[in-house]
């Protein structure tokens, strides 16, 4: 209990900046990550839930489009095959497409963290948006359940396990869509399987389960990695920084982010304002966006600077 009253928090408000900083990489600004889920962020805020519809018109307008210049930094390779296809109508990858579709979700964990249902329904959206396996569908439901877990206090198996329950809701969910490939039983059995082994060292988790680089599979790791509550809740992501996972240091920053709050974070991140301020709206559900920076042209100028360039 006393190592519990160390943690500040602010209902998740901080999982946006969380991401961001581990997102960043050894690069100046984040990467894809952080754009796809200020994208679904800003949908939140705009409409109060997610339309696949909507954000596959975001990604469009973010990827330049078919003709256009794109914003995407470090592009996954879904995404070139997505604007391959004549018509943006959403692009099945297989099972190991959804590590990018797990962390959009992030804020929608934030947004619905009181209302489980919605937040299984948004997750999906979200995810649908792209994918159609339902691995990667179920791993958004489960790292958003997350951080809705940890904006209310849960941690250490309690938090792994009701992430698991999210998923499998979700499953059942979509468990009949004809529109869907795939079976998830697979990553919920990984995830079950490794609750005994919250609190081991991180190293000895990622060689138990080798989740191949970018899968669902990692998102769950990452999480089950984060779990525990510590004293320096921002030393874990310096215990996994040697094992060069930067898919799983994403997970664990955003966690990490949802579980301190809006507080100074320990690395510089570019736009730390802007991340702070959509996530504290995000956490009190403020819907309001006029004032917010346009989404489209700050990645415009981290991508390819000013209209005139910089002086």
């Amino acid at each position: 209990m006393q190592v519990r009253n160390t943690i500040v928090r602010d209902s998740g408000a901080g999982a946006l900046l969380g991401l961001a900083a581990g997102d960043q990489g050894s690069g100046a600004a984040y990467g894809h990550h952080t754009q796809l889920a200020m994208l679904v962020a800003y949908e939140l805020l705009r409409n109060r839930q997610v339309e696949s519809g909507r954000i596959r018109d975001g990604l469009s307008r973010l990827s330049g489009g078919r003709s256009g210049r794109s914003r995407v930094r470090d592009a996954p390779f879904w995404l070139h095959a997505y604007l391959e296809q004549e018509r943006l109508q959403g692009l099945g990858v297989g099972p190991h497409g959804g590590f990018d579709v797990a962390t959009r979700a992030i804020p929608i964990g934030i947004w619905h963290r009181d209302d489980p249902k919605e937040l299984i329904a948004d997750s999906i959206r979200a995810a649908t948006a792209t994918h159609t396996d339902r691995p990667s569908v179920v791993s958004a439901a489960i790292l958003s359940g997350a951080i809705a877990g940890t904006s209310h206090g849960q941690y250490g198996r309690d938090l792994v396990a009701g992430a698991l329950e999210v998923g499998m809701m979700a499953a059942d969910r979509i468990a009949d869509d004809a529109t869907l490939v795939g079976d998830p039983s697979d990553l919920l059995h990984t995830l079950r399987s490794m609750i005994p082994s919250v609190g081991a060292g991180s190293a000895e988790i990622v060689e138990q389960i080798a989740p191949e680089r970018d899968s669902p599979t990692a998102a769950m790791v990452g999480l089950v990695i984060v779990a525990p509550v510590l004293q320096d809740p921002f030393a874990v992501i310096a215990d996994v920084a040697p094992l060069r996972r930067r898919d799983i240091d994403v997970v664990i920053s955003a966690v990490v982010g949802a579980r301190v709050g809006l507080i100074q974070w320990p690395s510089s991140v570019a736009n730390d304002t802007w991340f702070a301020e959509v996530g504290r709206r995000l956490a009190t559900r403020q819907a309001v966006i006029g004032d917010l920076p346009d989404l489209f042209e700050v990645e415009e100028r981290l991508s390819h600077g000013p209209p005139r360039g910089y002086r």
